[in-house]
């Protein structure tokens, strides 16, 4: 079954982080954690830019990377392999971002803290779900 951006909404509600990795131009492989994941159109998301110093420099030499995402009702995980398309540090892209981490912040008592670099915006090349026992794909 094909899978699309839209049909993992849950994903990016950032309830639960999602879990990147990217790999520099000599395939050492990076690990991070993904605060959310944002959907921008129905071909793109974004992450936000705050302190993935190692990941965007491996966008930028090899723009490829997967990230495992959950959806917070069912606790399905999903695969998407995405390729790095821009970096926006102004637009309504990264103004909704912003606005997000401002008011995740606020509720933490980190105001401040989070300063927003920029926005990385990645085109979903494939979804899948990653079968898990005891969650809607193990049915």
């Amino acid at each position: 079954m094909t899978l699309a951006v839209d049909d993992i909404a849950g994903c990016y509600e950032g309830e639960i982080p999602a879990l990147m990795c990217t790999s520099s131009a000599d395939g050492t492989p990076n690990l991070v954690h993904i605060s959310q994941v944002f959907r921008v159109d129905a071909q793109h998301v974004a992450i936000s830019n705050q302190f993935l110093d190692k990941s965007i420099a491996n966008l930028h030499s090899n723009p490829l990377a997967t990230i495992l995402c959950m959806e917070p009702g069912t606790m399905d995980s999903y695969r998407l392999l995405v390729r790095h398309v821009r970096t926006e540090g102004e637009g309504p892209t990264f103004t909704a971002v912003r606005r997000s981490i401002e008011a995740i912040a606020a509720m933490t008592g980190m105001s401040g803290v989070f300063a927003l670099r920029a926005v990385e915006v990645l085109r979903v090349l494939h979804v899948e779900q990653i079968p898990s026992r005891g969650t809607h794909a193990d049915r």
